[in-house]
Parts: structure tokens; C-alpha cells; sequence
């Protein structure tokens, strides 16, 4: 077991650490539904609201209180920014993911640099699984979405396997893979709360997660993959970073007693992953 510096036993304790990577080399290409989209609409990125967008990202942290600590960017590592996949903070150490996508794979060296041998607990080495599809949702309490892409079974079951032998409840999500995460169609926003596609998640994970305690707000399809709705951060403490052209979901969300912080960030969800997407939180 690494020396537990980071610690997350939730998704919706108060963040006071997080990892991110700076966009140096970000670039959207034709992997997921959303950037495929994004391109044969003819938009591109503007890299000077690129660059804007992120160090508005770090502000709006900052301003929460949280510490930002940085992945060095690196060249041919275009979605090295979303940090969420390829390292899972737990309550038992550090975890390197698997990641599917060939272009992606290189990004668990950064990832090993950061951490150093001491913090990594486990390295996942059946299958894929990716932590944007993994939600630690409260002390005892995991799911992992499956999609067969960017996760499958092989790999959430090994990941599941050590959370099990520690006596956590532990589900696999199933949905279609062009959603890419688990992130994109849920994510927790305060304890018991989060927002969901609920037209997209199947009949018995709804009742799974009702039967937790746990309340959705729905998010359409047309939210979820056009805006990355469900794609937000939970700061703990009844605050939420959401991106500011979320109109309806942050309105929403305010309606529930949340603080909401909305940066801009619309040059990030274009490309397929958005807030949840850009920070592994480190500890809450």
C-alpha cells in the first residue's frame, strides 16, 4: 500500500487537492461522438480561449480553496488534459488506470512521475478501465460505468475486485460506448444528489442508485452530448463547478441550494470531456 498522501473516499467530500494538465499539445481528434461532431460541424479551437478557458478553470479552484497541482503536458499526448483517466485516487493508495485508446496509453508515464512508486497502490493490468467511468460515490459506495470501449468488463472487474475485498457495495454501470464515460450521463453534485441522462441509464440502474439514497436530476441526451452536462465537479460544502453555458443545469442546480461556479469552458466540452473530465481530485 503507497504511503496514502492523496486520499478520496467520495465524489462529493471538500476537495482540497486536484490534479489537472495545462493544454499545451490539446487537440481535438476524431476518437469520440462529440469531437467527431464538434469537427464536421467546421468549428476549431481557438487557442488563445483555450488557454483563457484553463487558467479560468484554475482560478475558479483556487478561489474554492482547492490547490492545483499539474501533469508536465506533453507533445503526442493530445487529451493528456483529461487527467481523470489515467489515475484513480482511492482511500487505499493511488490506482494507474488502463487506458484503451493507443493514443492515449503514453499518458500513464506523466502520471508515474507525478506520483513516484511510494503513492501507487495498484496498476490495473486486465482489460481497460478508465476513470472517468469511475465514481468512488461515498465511503463504502463505487460504480463503474462499462461501455466495452474506453472500459470493459475485465477491467472494471479487477478494479470492483479490490474494493469488494475492503466490503464496499460495488455495481457495474452498462451503456452504449459512443458515450465514452460514465461521467458524461452521471455525476454526483453534492451527498446523495447528483444529475444524470435518466432517459439513458437502463430502468434497473435507476432503481440501483434510488435504493442508495440517491436523487437524480435529469439531464436530456441533447445536454449530455452536446454541452458534456453531466460533466461537472463537486467541491464539497454545497459548492459545484459547472461550465457557465450549462444554462438550464445550472439553474437547476441552484434551485437544489448549490453554489455554482460556471467558468467558460465550451473550447474543452467540444472536444469530448469538460470539468469532471480535466481534475482527478487528489484529496477530499
Amino acid at each position: 500500500m503507497g504511503t496514502n498522501r492523496w486520499f478520496v473516499d467520495s465524489e462529493t467530500g471538500e476537495l482540497a487537492d486536484v490534479l489537472l494538465c495545462p493544454p499545451d499539445h490539446y487537440a481535438w481528434i476524431p476518437s469520440n461522438d462529440i469531437a467527431i461532431q464538434s469537427m464536421a460541424a467546421g468549428a476549431t479551437i481557438d487557442r488563445t480561449a483555450l488557454y483563457a478557458q484553463f487558467d479560468g478553470l484554475v482560478a475558479t479552484l483556487h478561489e474554492a480553496g482547492v490547490s492545483c497541482h499539474f501533469l508536465t503536458p506533453h507533445e503526442g499526448m493530445p487529451y493528456e488534459v483529461y487527467t481523470r483517466d489515467s489515475s484513480q485516487t482511492t482511500p487505499f493508495g493511488t490506482v494507474v488506470t488502463r487506458l484503451s485508446r493507443p493514443e492515449r496509453q503514453a499518458e500513464t508515464g506523466p502520471v508515474h512521475d507525478f506520483y513516484g512508486s511510494e503513492e501507487i497502490w495498484k496498476t490495473c493490468t486486465k482489460g481497460h478501465i478508465e476513470g472517468g467511468d469511475i465514481h468512488i460515490i461515498r465511503p463504502g459506495l463505487l460504480a463503474v460505468g462499462v461501455s466495452g470501449g474506453r472500459t470493459d468488463v475485465a477491467g472494471a472487474a479487477e478494479f470492483i475486485s479490490w474494493f469488494e475485498d475492503a466490503g464496499w457495495t460495488c455495481r457495474m454501470i452498462h451503456f452504449p460506448e459512443h458515450f465514452l464515460h460514465l461521467d458524461v450521463i452521471f455525476t454526483m453534485v453534492a451527498e446523495n444528489l447528483a444529475i444524470a441522462a435518466v432517459d439513458v441509464l437502463s430502468d434497473a440502474d435507476l432503481d440501483w442508485f434510488r435504493a442508495q439514497g440517491i436523487r437524480l436530476l435529469p439531464v436530456s441526451y441533447r445536454e449530455a452530448m452536446r454541452d458534456m452536462g453531466c460533466n461537472v465537479l463537486a467541491l464539497g460544502r454545497g459548492r459545484v463547478i459547472s461550465p457557465r453555458h450549462c444554462t438550464r443545469i445550472n439553474q437547476m442546480l441552484r434551485a437544489e441550494g448549490l453554489c455554482v461556479l460556471d467558468p467558460e469552458l465550451d473550447q474543452f466540452s467540444q472536444g469530448g470531456g469538460s470539468i469532471h473530465c480535466m481534475t482527478m481530485p487528489l484529496r477530499r
